[in-house]
């Protein structure tokens, strides 16, 4: 549940607009490479996070089970491969190495889904009347 300061900075807040989406789609981060790789190490990729469209449709193609190794990389292949924005990189995914797959694709997850707590205000939160 909100706090009075928490509701009060959002009621003065100014409000999404469709404008404003059109916008975030355009946002995009540079991701530093951590690889044991030197080729890599060091280096930065370009990366946007997933629309809710892009999402849904990766997590409803790849099931993650607990400590599941292939379906966690498959997730974060999924990501990369609609997520990394500089040229040339995402159509070479299957020859990159792991380790950079599953950097990047977490980034990109990670920027792209509710936040655990998010997810918690938002269920305690008042009905609209």
């Amino acid at each position: 549940m909100a706090t009075n300061s928490e509701s009060s900075s959002a009621a003065d807040a100014v409000e999404i607009t469709a404008g404003d989406i059109s916008a975030g789609i355009l946002q995009e981060r540079s991701v530093l490479i951590e690889s044991g790789n030197p080729c890599y190490n060091g280096k930065s990729i370009r990366v946007r996070s997933l629309r809710a469209r892009e999402f849904r449709k990766i997590t409803a193609k790849v099931h993650v089970g607990k400590e599941d190794l292939h379906g966690n990389f498959e997730l974060a292949f999924e990501a990369c491969r609609i997520g990394i924005i500089t040229p040339g990189i995402a159509e070479k995914l299957d020859d990159l190495d792991p380790d950079v797959i599953l950097q990047v694709g977490q980034d990109i997850l990670a920027s792209s889904e509710a936040q655990d707590k998010a997810v918690e205000d938002f269920t305690g939160a008042p009905r609209a009347s």
